[in-house]
């Protein structure tokens, strides 16, 4: 038998008291256990969003690291590319920085006075030798390299005084000496730069000529590109008559964005895909066309 703990009623097995304070009593119990249950459920939910979001704070983080990684990978791959252009340009202009001087110290030797006539050590001994040394080497190590091969072509193509720099990128030096040999390679340049003077000229109000921007990509060519590339310069050397012994040492393909112009002002730009292949003793040389079509 059980009592109510508030009026003293006697209460039936397994019901409840009718009085007020019995029945206030039951409203508060389920008004704090339906507040627990919503506390509870505000804890789970609050716990399965710190678990969500730290899992997504971890995905973030290994997609973060897996970037950092490849792009270390991709600039360790730029640098060691672009010290191998600067140890051969090192190189190659060590050389003709050489033969250069050489040759001057022995013209220069033979204008001597007395018993100083042909002797270079005296002129390897005069500081304007060596200060023509030093420039000479200066110009031909930091001259060159792919990205400013690419920007030289690219900005004579549309400069009235580029020939000279469109061709010496453009055709091996062996089938420049042909043309020179033959008297038809000034003719050939201004022809080029007269070219390029109508085509300026014929731009309407404020539209520019395209002039290099950057190179989105460079991706190195395969063996049988290089040898594509080898091919492509024999033919120019054949059509030419000149020497066509051609050893290409690396390439890369380059995606190349200009920058212009149009008639009313605004800015446009446009991209185009090209080879920059080493040619061994002539430098860094430009193919007008993609990867894809050496093949």
């Amino acid at each position: 038998m059980a009592f109510c703990k508030f009026c003293g009623k006697q209460i039936p097995e397994g019901g409840s008291c009718d009085c007020a304070a019995s029945q206030g009593a039951e409203e508060i119990k389920e008004t704090v256990e339906k507040e627990a249950e919503n506390a509870q459920n505000t804890v789970e939910n609050a716990a399965d969003s710190a678990k969500e979001k730290a899992e997504n704070a971890v995905d973030k983080a290994k997609g973060a690291a897996d970037n950092a990684v490849d792009k270390a990978k991709d600039t360790a791959a730029e640098l060691k590319d672009k010290a191998g252009d600067v140890a051969d340009k090192v190189g190659d202009s060590l050389k003709q920085g050489a033969t250069k001087v050489d040759d001057l110290a022995g013209e220069l030797s033979e204008k001597l006075p007395g018993g100083m006539k042909n002797n270079k050590n005296a002129v390897y001994a005069a500081g304007a030798v060596i200060l023509l040394l030093l420039i000479c080497l200066l110009c031909l190590i930091f001259g060159g390299g792919v990205k400013g091969t690419v920007k030289k072509y690219v900005n004579s193509a549309s400069d009235k005084k580029g020939g000279k720099t469109f061709y010496s990128l453009s055709y091996p030096d062996a089938v420049i000496d042909a043309l020179k040999d033959e008297d038809e390679y000034d003719d050939m340049v201004e022809d080029f730069n007269d070219g390029v003077e109508d085509m300026l000229d014929d731009l309407e109000d404020d539209e520019t000529a395209p002039k290099f921007d950057k190179i989105l990509r460079k991706e190195k060519l395969k063996k049988s590109q290089i040898k594509a590339a080898e091919e492509y310069f024999e033919d120019l050397c054949e059509a030419f008559d000149a020497d066509d012994d051609i050893e290409v040492s690396k390439g890369y393909e380059v995606k190349v964005k200009v920058e212009y112009k149009d008639e009313d002002g605004d800015k446009k730009h446009s991209t185009e895909k090209i080879c920059v292949v080493k040619i061994k003793g002539d430098g860094w040389k430009v193919i007008p066309k993609s990867a894809d079509s050496l093949d």
